[in-house]
């Protein structure tokens, strides 16, 4: 029934666009945003460079919106009920900026001199997603189709490096080199202001007294219905609570559900709090598959990799091809061997640095100016 009804929405809003598609083009900017870092830089560097048509951002309600606002920008909360709205302005839009899979796209048919970039919100992946992903082959041919009509839609794919262009070409069925768009990644410029760099940092020290280990996990889809903490906090506990501190960064339901305590040792994240401060403030990183190490390795700090589900998590969601010999570093399949790890500093710097430079290839702290620039060609 589902699927019949998102069928009977998808024609409703090819109607919809279609009564559209006849208007003018206007010079303006419409963003559809999930995530915070890449717009925020972007408008900021629009601000400076004094780049700033009509621009509408339609934004999701966790998003925090202040960030994106500036006297050129007008931001309306992306909902269900906006959908007519975001189909009229991107429709009439020269240039369209998305930073995510919007299924709306695929009732658009841009005109020729409009231009559609994709900004996805990670500059790295280790595990697969969109096309790639195991669970699309267990759809329907119809949501396949339209997987495939939102794909082509993107005109652009703004990369940080050519080993991000090669999965963008496998993940959203890119058949040609020049849709790749090799700015850099604009969220990467953050980590280039040594100045905030060092004034985060030095507020952690501050704060916590104690070097800081962030563990910050990707989001596990069985984790919607059951919290699950794969890091025994006791053992990590009681072998680095004397020289650390453990920041927990995780997802908003699995800090709810798991009701994890806080106490000298163990602090949480508020899951409005900045990712990329926690980044730039803590001392060590400690991840799985998520995209944080593609950014934290710009600060040359040691990154360990807690994956004791591998070879459940690629069986059912999918790794990137060659996972364990992409990463700086091995995989640690039990918190003991992941602490001992951490207290005899096995991370490889060196390492960390060919990794970072490898993935963040043109992400060198000019992104943003480079995408706006681009943007303003096409206005």
């Amino acid at each position: 029934m589902k699927r019949i009804l998102a069928q009977i929405y998808m024609l409703i809003l090819r109607g919809i666009a279609a009564i559209f598609r006849p208007f003018k083009l206007q010079t303006k900017v419409v963003m559809l945003v999930t995530f915070q870092d890449n717009p925020e830089q972007i408008l900021k560097k629009m601000t400076e460079l004094r780049v700033s048509p009509e621009t509408i951002v339609f934004y999701d309600p966790r998003v925090d919106e202040s960030k994106l606002s500036y006297n050129f920008v007008r931001t309306i909360p992306l909902t269900f009920a906006s959908v007519f709205k975001r189909l009229y302005h991107m429709s009439r839009a020269k240039v369209v900026i998305v930073d995510n899979y919007f299924p709306e796209l695929a009732a658009i048919n841009f005109k020729k001199d409009a231009c559609c970039i994709q900004i996805w919100h990670a500059n790295g992946a280790l595990k697969k997603f969109a096309w790639e992903d195991k669970a699309t082959a267990l759809r329907t041919k119809s949501e396949q189709n339209r997987f495939k009509a939102v794909y082509a839609r993107f005109h652009k794919v703004v990369v940080g490096s050519d080993a991000m262009g090669e999965i963008f070409k496998r993940s959203f069925l890119l058949e040609s080199e020049d849709r790749l768009l090799k700015t850099g990644v604009p969220s990467t410029d953050y980590f280039f202001d040594q100045e905030e760099i060092n004034r985060i940092r030095a507020s952690y020290q501050e704060k916590y007294q104690k070097k800081t280990i962030l563990y910050a996990p990707t989001f596990r889809d069985k984790e919607l219905n059951q919290a699950q903490l794969l890091l025994d906090l006791e053992k990590m506990r009681a072998l680095l609570a004397n020289k650390f501190v453990l920041l927990l960064k995780l997802h908003p339901s699995i800090q709810a559900d798991a009701d994890i305590p806080e106490d000298e040792f163990v602090k949480l994240f508020h899951k409005n709090e900045s990712m990329r401060e926690a980044l730039a403030g803590s001392d060590v990183l400690v991840t799985d598959y998520s995209s944080s190490p593609f950014e934290f390795a710009l600060l040359g700090r040691p990154i360990y990799f807690f994956a004791p589900d591998i070879e459940q998590y690629d069986r059912e969601r999918g790794l990137v091809t060659g996972f364990s010999e992409l990463i700086p570093g091995k995989p640690y399949l039990t918190t003991e061997s992941l602490a001992h790890g951490i207290l005899n500093d096995e991370a490889d710097l060196e390492e960390i640095a060919r990794f970072s430079a490898t993935w963040n290839q043109y992400s060198k702290g000019h992104s943003a100016a480079n995408l706006v620039d681009f943007i303003q060609k096409k206005l």
